[in-house]
């Protein structure tokens, strides 16, 4: 098993129990976070409110960067790169599309969350449901939308124009 696999292992089997551990618990809501109803549906309804975002880079650091990457700062990690997600709803000059994509993301990273990743039978990411409450899942996201992304990668090889 080479040393990527072998810290991939190490990840998921880390997240799965301490995912495992909360299973029964769900943790209370970060101090500071506005409550939200039970089944809090995308749109993010954090997005845009810089008060969260304290609460969810330390969710983040707790419960993502082991995976993701510390501060989301980092591009390369075991998990994807969260900056990426709303990549192409940014390109996007309609404001009404770009409300569309955003929330289609949003889809996304809750279901991701909650219900975590299993692909060929190999648990990639644990399921969160019964661990974070809507808030912190929201609270994460809104951090994550808010770091910056790391310059292009280039090549030395290839040719300069």
């Amino acid at each position: 098993m080479d040393a990527t696999m072998s810290t991939r292992s190490a990840c998921i089997l880390l997240l799965a129990l301490a995912a495992a551990s909360n299973a029964c618990a769900l943790e209370a809501v970060p101090e500071g976070l506005p409550p939200l109803a039970a089944a809090s549906a995308p749109p993010n309804p954090y997005r845009g409110n810089a008060a969260v975002l304290e609460a969810g880079g330390a969710a983040y650091e707790r419960y993502c960067a082991e995976c993701h990457g510390e501060r989301a700062s980092r591009p390369v990690a075991e998990g994807p790169d969260l900056r990426r997600l709303n990549t192409f709803c940014k390109q996007l000059e309609d404001g009404a599309l770009k409300a569309h994509c955003l929330a289609d993301v949003d889809t996304y990273f809750l279901y991701s969350v909650r219900e975590g990743k299993l692909r060929a039978g190999q648990m990639h990411m644990p399921a969160w449901k019964n661990v974070l409450p809507a808030e912190t899942i929201w609270a994460i996201r809104s951090f994550t939308e808010t770091r910056a992304l790391p310059p292009p990668r280039t090549l030395p090889d290839l040719p300069r124009r």
